[in-house]
């Protein structure tokens, strides 16, 4: 396997005073003349502290002041592919998705076939609507990972590439993995319900909907559900919580319409944003 050296890291924001000040009180330690054999356990002890500083700020939904010291790490491990993959997820995090792409793919420069940099490259390509080079991207890395997060990812990649039957496949996969995950079995149902397999779509969504652990936005997913089958009278007969009446009938006039678009991609783009603005119908 050949090691290429990545592309030197550039900080996509500006590192705010105190953050200048961590790194320059974390930096001091090495200003000291200390014997050769001992210089690299020295800034392996810094760079120890770098992170478990960043992923303190980070836990505390600090993104833009953690993603400057995730920076500075990626900075000081140039060949690391670890802290390649740590600094694409927080500029992830920080909602920069072409900066993400350019670290997950110096990662997979240097160790091409990284499953957890092929997720990330997947993941930021998916946000910035390259469907198709998602899933590409998210295929080994669901099959190495085996985990849910990966399947699903890949699974709405497949969605939003018009792939009905491969996204079932990924959801299922996921599903298996984690069978009491409501999230899972609604993106199932809604993979399904694009593939026209309206039966089993409205089945698990049945299923959902029956959890105590259902929230509204599952709800409103149900009702797409059962107006994509054809079955608008049980839709209009679903009590969604905390929903009224003219909100409940805005989401079926708008779900009525999903019907007659033709690209399954299209369609799969439409019903995402049905789901995600359900709620604030009014």
């Amino acid at each position: 396997m050949k090691e290429a050296v990545p592309s030197p890291v550039r900080s996509r924001q500006p590192v705010s005073q105190a953050v200048v000040v961590l790194i320059a009180l974390l930096a001091l330690s090495s200003c000291t003349t200390i014997p050769a054999d001992k210089e690299n356990g020295k800034q392996a002890s810094a760079q120890t502290k770098l992170l478990s500083v960043a992923e303190s700020i980070e836990a505390k939904g600090e993104s833009a002041t953690a993603l400057a010291l995730y920076e500075r790490a990626a900075a000081n491990a140039p060949h690391d592919v670890s802290m390649r993959v740590r600094l694409g997820n927080a500029r992830l995090k920080a909602g920069d998705a072409d900066a993400a792409e350019e670290a997950f793919r110096a990662a997979l420069e240097i160790e091409p076939g990284n499953a957890a940099a092929l997720l990330g490259l997947g993941t930021a390509q998916l946000q910035k609507g390259e469907a198709e080079s998602a899933a590409r991207s998210l295929a080994p890395a669901a099959e190495a990972l085996n985990s849910v997060v990966a399947y699903n990812r890949l699974g709405t990649a497949l969605i939003f590439s018009g792939n009905g039957p491969s996204a079932e496949s990924a959801f299922s996969k996921a599903l298996s993995l984690q069978p009491a995950n409501l999230d899972t079995a609604t993106n199932l149902a809604l993979a399904e319900a694009l593939s026209n397999n309206m039966t089993q779509a409205v089945t698990h969504m049945t299923g959902v909907i029956s959890s105590p652990l259902a929230e509204r936005r599952h709800f409103i997913n149900y009702l797409i559900v059962l107006t994509m089958a054809g079955e608008s009278e049980k839709a209009r007969s679903v009590a969604v919580p905390d929903m009224s009446a003219k909100q409940k009938n805005q989401i079926l006039a708008k779900a009525a319409k999903l019907r007659s678009i033709p690209d399954a991609g299209r369609r799969a783009q439409e019903i995402g944003l049905l789901s995600s603005t359900g709620d604030g119908v009014t």
